[in-house]
């Protein structure tokens, strides 16, 4: 099956997709709960930055994990370890931002669910157009 790996500028780009829907969701996130004092700004650079840190190691656990336990169907298994982190990701984003607000227990692991799925919606555009942008690597 012939794909890809992303070069620096694929990995910008992927970066800039995430950031730019992490600032969004950090707006909605605002508006939704406005006690919330923290610039979307510092909020969106938090999460990006954690995804810039952990993320490449999470994945290549959750590849050898979903590879131990369903190697027909790792894919499948790789998105739910990954859906499952991006949880723990907006959750403890959330945590550091939401300290001295009147979040509640079911809200806030609300809010950490969807954030997870638009940071997994964020993937489609990113890394498509990560794949394109000059400077990648052909695997075939």
């Amino acid at each position: 099956m012939p794909g890809g790996i992303p070069g620096p500028l694929g990995a910008a780009v992927f970066v800039g997709i995430k950031f730019g829907g992490y600032f969004l969701a950090a707006v909605a996130l605002k508006k939704l709960q406005p006690t919330i004092t923290a610039s979307s700004l510092k909020i969106a650079i938090a999460r990006t930055g954690l995804g810039v840190v952990i993320g490449p190691l999470f994945t290549i656990a959750a590849v050898w994990l979903a590879s131990l336990f369903a190697p027909d169907e790792s894919l499948y298994g790789v998105y739910a370890i990954l859906f499952c982190v991006r949880i723990l990701i907006w959750a403890l984003v959330l945590f550091f931002f939401s300290k001295r607000t009147d979040l509640s227990g079911l809200r806030f692991w609300s809010f950490a669910f969807i954030g997870a799925v638009w940071s997994s919606l964020l993937d489609w555009p990113g890394y498509k157009l990560a794949i394109i942008a000059p400077g990648g690597i052909s695997i075939c």
